[in-house]
């Protein structure tokens, strides 16, 4: 059922995309958090996995899937084991090729030792989503990868950006985790060796041994812009917890990028983040030092401008979403400027000591996306989308999804609520079609029985805006069956089936032709042979594909 809302948005202050009400605040702060994507479950809650990674493939369609994601996509084949955090990308040239990737919980049997692997895990569809073939691109010479994005570029090249490491398998430390980026020029069957963009250091479980650098929440963009004086350049941000000694709390995280021309050489690693008079609470950084963030994402206009969003904890209270940009390829970049308040510190929190909602033990966070319009040829729109808690309290959740629009390149702008619907909305992602429609796709418990269960479904919403600013608003949901995690098969022993592990953030992306692209954890299905009566669900990469229209 579609839900047609219409919406004015309000013009700010200089410097300021949007002003906000405010809200109940938590007598706790969290600086940044790890992303943490090697937060599994012990080896022997796993089956044994399927061989060697780097050459792993399958293949799933609507033809072969269970029933259960009948009018949806199931993208995944490998195993039952889990499958999280999603990212989705769409061929510029060609409407019906896509790429999904996600984590896939991989185990490899090694003589008489089991080897678990998390591993960024790619498919890739080439007839608009009726088949999938799941590829396993190589991951030497590290252990682990993670933190999925994906970008296709206007000459067809596709990108696959990834946190990498080692974990300790064979004995040595847990080692610092290095941003690396592995390219397809098929189209995503086959795939380079990882590039390693920017280099972690140090062993995570070395405590007291330094210094140490985390390098985390990775994300790519690609100027698919023909006529761009950079076209074809790929951008990576991340953020880069430094610290003097392992397992300390003195940290530093600031924003970091690099770029390349063909993914293998790339510019020097540089801080983006900066100065701002909105960054007030140093931690021990400088007067008005931007250097606590996490959640970076660039994203290219037709002119070649970036744009880059983040969270900035440099705050006394609420956090906030800023906005840096570059016009000169990524050699210089402008001071941050404030996009909005973030009440995302009045959550409760879960078994881990991770923010999570009310009934469920799965952690989430605000996980904040931009989106350059390329229907503006001055490339002075673009868009950020966030979920926080504004509305609701560490007792009752309700989280809502919010959208900031800014049309003079970034410097002030305009916002709406894009969702209030009862229960929570959240992990939400932006993407804008070529005509300049907005779509905004999020998880939304609004679907389920209530705050007992945690139950959620996935919500497309279509903005449009007209000459005055004014807004309509669709919303549709897309998924066809609600996720269970309230009772997951993985993440949950200690829980009683809550799992506690759904991801970071979802995928959606607006391909050629105005169709829109969702990707998402989805737990509706049931296990065989589940541990408990309470972890039955399993979790996949499951996906919708909705017409223009």
């Amino acid at each position: 059922m579609n839900r047609t809302i219409l919406a004015v948005g309000v013009g700010l202050a200089t410097a300021l995309w949007m002003v906000v009400q405010p809200s109940a605040q938590s007598p706790a702060k969290h600086g940044p958090r790890l992303s943490s994507f090697f937060d599994f479950e012990k080896a022997d809650s796993f089956e044994v996995g399927l061989g060697n990674i780097d050459r792993f493939s399958c293949f799933v369609g609507a033809l072969t899937q269970p029933r259960i994601y009948g009018g949806n996509m199931l993208v995944d084949c490998d195993a039952e084991v889990p499958h999280n955090e999603t990212t989705i990308a769409v061929n510029p040239n060609d409407p019906l090729h896509a790429a999904g990737g996600y984590h896939s919980y991989q185990l490899v049997q090694v003589g008489s030792s089991v080897h678990l692997h998390v591993v960024g895990t790619a498919s890739v569809t080439i007839d608009g989503g009726r088949t999938w073939r799941e590829v396993v691109p190589p991951i030497n010479p590290y252990q682990f990868t993670g933190d999925p994005a994906l970008a296709f570029a206007a000459n067809g090249r596709l990108y696959f950006g990834n946190i990498a490491d080692h974990e300790g398998q064979g004995g040595g430390n847990f080692t610092g985790p290095s941003v690396v980026v592995a390219s397809s020029d098929d189209g995503g069957v086959t795939w380079s060796k990882p590039v390693t963009v920017a280099s972690g250091q140090g062993g995570i479980n070395a405590v007291g041994v330094g210094p140490q650098i985390f390098q985390d929440k990775d994300f790519i963009a690609v100027d698919t812009s023909v006529g761009s004086p950079h076209a074809n350049r790929v951008y990576a941000s991340w953020t880069s917890f430094q610290s003097k000694f392992a397992g300390t709390t003195l940290f530093r995280a600031p924003i970091m990028t690099a770029f390349s021309d063909d993914g293998v050489n790339w510019s020097a690693g540089r801080e983006v983040s900066g100065f701002s008079p909105s960054c007030s609470a140093a931690f021990i950084g400088a007067p008005n030092e931007c250097d606590l963030n996490q959640f970076s994402y660039p994203t290219v206009a037709p002119t070649g401008k970036v744009y880059l969003s983040f969270e900035n904890f440099n705050t006394p209270a609420e956090n906030q979403m800023m906005v840096v940009s570059s016009d000169d390829g990524g050699a210089a970049w402008s001071a941050p400027s404030r996009v909005d308040t973030v009440f995302d510190i009045n959550f409760p929190e879960n078994v881990d000591g991770r923010a999570t909602l009310t009934g469920c033990q799965l952690r989430v966070s605000a996980a904040a996306n931009a989106a350059a319009d390329p229907s503006d040829p001055t490339g002075r729109t673009a868009y950020v989308t966030w979920a926080d808690n504004r509305n609701g309290t560490a007792k009752r959740t309700n989280t809502d999804v919010f959208l900031a629009r800014s049309t003079d390149g970034g410097n002030t702008g305009n916002g709406l609520v894009v969702d209030s619907t009862t229960n929570d909305q959240f992990f939400p992602w932006v993407a804008v079609a070529p005509n300049g429609r907005v779509d905004v796709g999020y998880m939304d418990r609004s679907y389920s029985a209530g705050q007992n269960v945690c139950q959620y479904g996935f919500t497309l919403a279509r903005v449009m805006f007209d000459s005055t600013g004014r807004a309509r608003i669709t919303r549709q949901r897309v998924d066809t069956g609600l996720s269970d995690p309230g009772h997951s098969r993985w993440f949950s022993g200690t829980t009683n089936g809550n799992g506690r592990f759904i991801g970071d953030y979802n995928g959606v992306a607006s391909g050629p032709d105005g169709a829109t692209w969702s990707l998402w954890t989805d737990q509706r299905n049931l296990v065989l042979n589940p541990p408990s009566s309470t972890q039955t669900h399993g979790q996949h990469a499951v996906g919708a594909l909705t017409a223009a229209r």
